[in-house]
C-alpha cells in the first residue's frame, strides 16, 4: 500500500493587499508560519476568532509569522481589482493588508496539495518556507484547537529555512 504524500503548501504567485508581488511558499517570512485559508467571504468571522491568540503566539514565538489566504475562484480573477479594492477598504491596517494574500485560482488545484476536501471550512496550518505543513486544524478557534497549537509551538523547532 502506498503512503499518501504529506500535505504541502502549493506554489503560488499572488499580490498582498498592499500590492506587493509574492511567491509562496518561499516568501513566508517566518521559520514557522501560521497560515489561515478561507474559501467564502463569511468565513472571515471564523478566522477572526483566532486573532487574539495569534497576536499572543507571535509575541511568545519570535520566528512565527501569520498570513491569511482568501481563496477565490479563478473565474473571479477578472474582478480582481474590484475585489481587492473592496478588501483594502475593509482592512484599514496596513500590517493586516500586508499579510492578506488573495488567491485567484482553481480552488481544487489549491486544495489538493494541502489535502483539503471541504470549502465550507476554514483551515489553519503551520507551514515552513519550504512549504512543509507541520500542523493543521480546521474551523474557528476552539479549546482543543488552541491547546493543539500551543503544544505544537511550545515544542522546540527543528525547522531549517
Amino acid at each position: 500500500m502506498q503512503t499518501p504524500p504529506s500535505p504541502t503548501f502549493p506554489s503560488i504567485q499572488a499580490d498582498n493587499l498592499e500590492g506587493k508581488k509574492l511567491r509562496f511558499p518561499q516568501d513566508f517570512a517566518g521559520e514557522r508560519n501560521l497560515v489561515f485559508v478561507a474559501f467564502q467571504r463569511n468565513q472571515q468571522r471564523e478566522i477572526d476568532t483566532w486573532m487574539p491568540l495569534t497576536k499572543e503566539m507571535m509575541k511568545n514565538h519570535p520566528t512565527l509569522r501569520t498570513y491569511e489566504f482568501p481563496v477565490i475562484g479563478k473565474v473571479m480573477g477578472m474582478m480582481r481589482g474590484f475585489i481587492n479594492n473592496g478588501m483594502r477598504r475593509g482592512i484599514p491596517d496596513p500590517g493586516t493588508r500586508a499579510i492578506t494574500i488573495t488567491i485567484y485560482s482553481d480552488k481544487g488545484a489549491f486544495m489538493k496539495p494541502l489535502g483539503l476536501k471541504d470549502q465550507r471550512k476554514i483551515y489553519a496550518f503551520i507551514v515552513t518556507p519550504k512549504g512543509e505543513v507541520l500542523w493543521r486544524t480546521e474551523g474557528p478557534r476552539t479549546e482543543s484547537g488552541e491547546k493543539s497549537l500551543r503544544e505544537f509551538l511550545d515544542k522546540p523547532s527543528k525547522v531549517s529555512a
